[in-house]
């Protein structure tokens, strides 16, 4: 793993490539210019967060940016990532394990649920679970069909998955069955407690509920009707759908940088405080 000095060099090194100054880029990455300057000499930490923005920022994901044998001109597919066949198909079959019984969850309700688990996960780790590609449709996000579409095929006629067709309330809803269980090494526990989460919250919904619901959030709001969703918007999010308290920790972060600047209270004004 890259050292603290080794990342602020790093960041460094790519920004003066990109013959960037230090104020354009601080305001790209959401940062002050002094912050900038303290993470390029190594004397700053840099948060998940912050992390995730400059890892944006250079078109790279965050596992590039904090290994040291990797070069910035290795790029992901798509939205910054690499889609991972493997984790989408047991994500896939997990959530059918978890509520693919419940009469509401059709092809629609499920598409929002990757949705949901790919951008919490983005917001939180700064990486989706699967790296797939979302596009902005009138009903709401949908996988980018020519990734999406292989690695369901595939499930198919390895007989991993079955999908057929039924009525529900006067409609035609396409159903996924399960035919095998997920492999269960293929999370760690970040990663299922972001699954979790989401079937929690989301997988009483109907389509429609669900549909209305995903309209709120601001990356699919953000972004062009067919167009790809852009995973960086999720940190753009608002209550009910953010997943982490970005004033808080906007704010402890600011008070970390006044900290190291000016050290800690004296004691005059530790009594002072104290005594009000």
């Amino acid at each position: 793993m890259i050292s603290q000095k080794q990342l602020g060099e790093k960041i460094k090194n790519w920004r003066e490539q990109r013959e960037i100054s230090q104020e354009k880029f601080a305001k790209a990455v959401g940062l002050g210019r002094v912050a900038v300057s303290e993470i390029e000499r190594g004397r700053r930490g840099i948060d998940v967060i912050e992390l995730s923005k400059i890892a944006h920022f250079f078109d790279v994901s965050v596992d590039i940016l904090l290994d040291d044998e990797k070069k910035a001109d290795v790029f992901f597919e798509g939205n910054n990532f690499k889609l991972d066949k493997e984790k989408l198909k047991n994500v896939i079959l997990y959530i059918l394990e978890k509520c693919g019984g419940k009469p509401n969850i059709g092809e629609t309700v499920l598409y929002k649920l990757l949705y949901f688990i790919d951008f919490d996960s983005f917001e939180k780790f700064g990486k989706p679970l699967t790296g797939m590609e979302y596009v902005n449709c009138q009903f709401g996000p949908v996988p980018a069909i020519k990734k999406y579409r292989p690695t369901i095929e595939e499930m198919i006629e390895n007989g991993q998955l079955k999908i057929f067709s039924q009525e529900y309330y006067g409609l035609n809803q396409k159903r996924y069955v399960a035919l095998i269980n997920h492999i269960e090494d293929v999370f760690d526990l970040k990663e299922i407690r972001i699954i979790d989460s989401v079937i929690s919250r989301l997988s009483d919904m109907s389509a429609r509920q669900i549909e209305e619901y995903v309209h709120g959030d601001v990356p699919w709001k953000c972004t062009k009707d067919k167009q790809t969703i852009p995973y960086c918007l999720a940190f753009q999010r608002e209550a009910p759908y953010a997943r982490n308290d970005y004033g808080k920790m906007w704010q402890e972060a600011a008070a970390a940088d006044t900290f190291k600047r000016l050290g800690p209270l004296s004691k005059e004004e530790s009594d002072y405080y104290n005594n009000l």
